[in-house]
């Protein structure tokens, strides 16, 4: 897989339902701003099977009305929980939203979005948002 990453929080690499890799890089700035930094095109090699989530701070940062933060291990856990109960993904991240909902009391405070991309081997490719 080849990337670049423009300012998101890395993504990170499911294998057989364990997390294998969060892809941390230095951001490049955000497209259109005409600066010409970069750190060029980011790579690393997946495995048939593997799944990659892509996800805004409105995941991680998520507070409670007490200031609790859902928080990226939170986030991590929850996921790799279903996957070890053989949850699909449009289920997981169904559930992981509610969850962020229900840590908020129903209230999003900024954007949460989560994106999973799986590499299937039968010729199919599924995207879910």
């Amino acid at each position: 897989m080849s990337w670049v990453n423009r300012g998101h929080h890395p993504p990170l690499v499911l294998r057989d339902g364990h997390l294998v890799a969060s892809l941390a890089s230095e951001p490049d700035p955000p497209m259109g701003f005409g600066l010409d930094v970069s750190t060029g095109l980011l790579h690393y090699q997946l495995e048939p099977g593997d799944r990659l989530l892509f996800y805004t701070d409105g995941v991680i940062e998520a507070q409670s009305p007490d200031g609790e933060v859902f928080g990226l291990e939170r986030f991590i856990d929850f996921v790799v929980r279903r996957e070890a109960d053989g949850v699909s993904a449009p289920e997981t991240l169904r559930r992981l939203i509610q969850a962020i909902l229900a840590h908020q009391n129903g209230r999003l405070q900024d954007d949460a979005t989560v994106v999973t991309v799986e590499w299937q081997t039968r010729r199919r490719f599924q995207l879910v948002l």
